[in-house]
């Protein structure tokens, strides 16, 4: 990914906000038979050894797992709320300056290395971790839970998955927010964001 410097994001905390409301990632792998890339909910997880991870599930019928071996280099793609941004929204244009359209995006890319496992309590403890997160939205007394799903049910379940983790080795990650635009153009872009609906990428300017 072409970052200039003064597009780059080096926040923590804004690379895990990206991850957090946009958690439906693009995992691209160079296998025997060429890229793939699968688009997948993934969450980060701390390991023991204090290393990032990224850990997530596949269905046994894709042949994924069956086309790259454990180790395997990977690149990890999360991406949040993106807009198209037109020169008339640079008051800066009226003092005789030209301007060309451009895209505002925040995109974080992770590189490392994957590994299977198709063990019972690994299975579990990822399963439970993925829908204690994107249920904690959503979930009131009597809702699904995972804890309320039969054994027999959850066994031919787990029989139909593959998990995974992925051990980052380098993150790389963009905002491209209209940094290097003048402040009175900064100004109306994140006005007419918030206009036309892009609530998440106009308070990301605003985070700047």
């Amino acid at each position: 990914m072409y970052v200039p410097k003064h597009f780059e994001e080096n926040r923590d905390d804004e690379i895990n906000r990206i991850i957090e409301n946009f958690p439906l990632a693009t995992l691209v792998v160079n296998s025997k038979n060429g890229l793939i890339a699968n688009h997948l909910p993934l969450l980060i997880n701390k390991s023991s050894n204090n290393k990032i991870e990224l850990i997530g599930h596949i269905a046994k019928a894709n042949s994924l797992y069956r086309e790259i071996e454990d180790n395997h280099d990977v690149l990890v793609i999360f991406r949040s709320e993106d807009a198209y941004i037109s020169p008339n929204w640079y008051p800066s244009r009226n003092k005789n300056r030209e301007h060309v359209p451009t895209w505002n995006y925040q995109a974080v890319h992770f590189y490392g290395h994957i590994s299977f496992s198709k063990e019972k309590k690994f299975l579990l403890k990822t399963l439970e971790k993925l829908t204690k997160v994107f249920e904690k939205n959503t979930y009131n007394k009597g809702d699904w839970n995972i804890n309320n799903v039969s054994s027999s049910f959850m066994t031919a379940m787990l029989n139909e998955i593959v998990g995974f983790r992925i051990v980052v080795s380098r993150t790389i990650a963009k905002s491209k927010l209209s940094q290097n635009r003048e402040k009175e153009d900064i100004n109306n872009v994140y006005k007419e964001l918030k206009n036309n609906g892009f609530e998440y990428i106009a308070n990301s300017m605003k985070k700047l």
